[in-house]
């Protein structure tokens, strides 16, 4: 009997500290801090998240908050974090376009997944490089592209990973995949390099040191890799 009893009051405590957790002003929710944005505002994730201030702290469904901000095509991912009392903290990593695809006038911008973040206006000042030989019908922000040039918009991502492994992405201008065999990437000063289409992380490293040394000679031209051998450069 005392055994029940004391569950009893162990049932009758929990119960009364939960309606005190669910009914008390001390939890209702203050302040909203939303980190790691870089592009999306503040004030947009908040309202994604749809949590309303005043809102009691323990009555928030996590999972309805994730699901809407997901609605956002450039939130990959979101941590939600209760600060007792009467705060909520959002971590937010956005997805971060790698390439610009040409469509109708404008372009799409796509990250490491191939998920279209958003569409750029050819008004924009552009610092992705610019990708052609990818053809498709339509898209839809948030998901995945989809063509029939699968085999090129697969070797567009690995040349991305490779120029990214030695970080090159931000002097290349363009990405040319309209012959499979042969993928060409042009620097903003107009320097051409014919990979062909193997051994890319391997080429695109000595490309690399090769755009370097005729950068500083301010030569421009052709690097032709894609033979066996040592590289050929033509000049303009």
């Amino acid at each position: 009997m005392r055994s029940l009893f004391k569950v009893f009051i162990l049932i009758f405590i929990l119960g009364i500290i939960g309606a005190f957790l669910l009914s008390s002003e001390i939890f209702e929710i203050k302040n909203i801090y939303v980190t790691g944005n870089k592009t999306v505002a503040e004030d947009e994730i908040i309202k994604l998240s749809n949590i309303q201030y005043k809102q009691n702290i323990f009555k928030l469904n996590t999972r309805k908050i994730i699901k809407g901000m997901f609605n956002h095509p450039k939130i990959k991912a979101v941590k939600i974090k209760r600060v007792l009392p009467s705060s909520i903290s959002l971590d937010i990593i956005e997805r971060e376009g790698v390439a610009l695809i040409p469509y109708l006038g404008s372009y799409i911008n796509i990250d490491e997944e191939t998920v279209i973040i958003e569409v750029i206006t050819l008004d924009n000042e552009l610092d992705l490089p610019v990708v052609s030989g990818i053809t498709f019908r339509d898209f839809k922000l948030g998901e995945k592209l989809k063509t029939d040039k699968v085999d090129q918009l697969n070797y567009v991502m690995e040349v991305i990973k490779c120029l990214k492994s030695v970080k090159m992405t931000d002097i290349i201008e363009t990405i040319n995949v309209e012959d499979p065999s042969n993928i060409i990437i042009t620097t903003s000063n107009n320097i051409r390099v014919y990979l062909g289409n193997d051994k890319l992380d391997y080429k695109i490293g000595l490309a690399k040191a090769i755009v370097d040394d005729l950068t500083k000679d301010n030569e421009m031209g052709i690097v032709d890799m894609r033979h066996e051998g040592n590289p050929i450069f033509k000049r303009d």
